[in-house]
């Protein structure tokens, strides 16, 4: 297992994706962000989905430092803090995953020729500071607002250099009011800082992801709409779509037991 972690994916996969809700990762953040580099990319759609799964790379393999700084060093010293991960591993074993890592991170950004555009260093220095503070931090209230950042760059990290410039603020605002204020509410329900029963119900998320959709009114008119348009479009549709099969879904999973 060791060896594996060296392997960018492998330990968000092993540590959060098998407790956690593949499903939603691939349809809420994944699938969305194939459909907007293909309708609003600044390059053709094979050239564009190369370029985000590039840019997903770079991303996860800074992410997964988080995680691991999160796991080994921050959760044991505090207070009902998640151990997950090989909390016995040695400094040796947690400089080569990271070493790793940073390797991956800067052969694709000089594979997608990034080297030298600030935007790209921007983005990543806010990503790093961001899950510094938040693995520094011991107040939960406060972890909240960092939660939220790191929700927001985790999102638009595969897309934020492959669309059209003028559609990143669309698409920023739209995943603000959609994925990333789902997403807050889901971590802070963890943290025991909400009281909210009914959250988890069908209705409250296809309710919650039709309601970005007022937005339309006020940008129709705007340049650079198209990005909020397609990703509102979108959550609605995978919304709708989870709330009408999941009777047939839950159906299916209890006839398999």
């Amino acid at each position: 297992m060791k060896l594996v972690y060296l392997l960018p994916f492998s330990y968000f996969l092993d540590t959060r994706l098998r407790e956690g809700s593949i499903f939603f990762h691939l349809v809420f953040e994944w699938l969305a962000a194939v459909v907007l580099v293909v309708v609003v990319g600044a390059a053709e759609p094979l050239q564009a989905l190369a370029m985000a799964g590039l840019a997903y790379l770079a991303f996860i393999s800074l992410y997964e430092i988080g995680y691991l700084v999160n796991d080994l060093v921050a959760a044991p010293r505090e207070a009902g803090g998640r151990r997950r991960g090989p909390q016995g591993a040695t400094l040796g074993w947690g400089l080569a995953w990271t070493g790793s890592r940073l390797v991956v991170f800067m052969l694709v950004t000089t594979w997608l020729d990034l080297l030298t555009v600030p935007a790209w260093w921007s983005f990543y220095l806010a990503l790093c500071l961001t899950f510094a503070l938040h693995n520094i931090l011991k107040d939960k209230e406060l972890k909240a607002a960092t939660f939220l950042w790191l929700a927001w760059l985790r999102f638009m990290a595969p897309v934020m250099f492959v669309v059209e410039d003028s559609q990143r603020l669309g698409i920023g605002l739209a995943a603000a009011v959609s994925y990333v204020a789902f997403r807050l509410l889901g971590y802070l329900d963890s943290k025991d800082l909400l009281r909210m029963p009914g959250r988890q119900r069908a209705a409250f998320r296809l309710f919650f992801f039709l309601m970005p959709l007022i937005g339309l009114l006020a940008l129709w008119p705007y340049t650079g709409a198209e990005g909020f348009l397609v990703l509102t479009g979108y959550f609605a549709v995978a919304a709708t779509a989870g709330t009408l099969m999941g009777p047939a879904l839950a159906r299916v999973s209890h006839l398999g037991r």
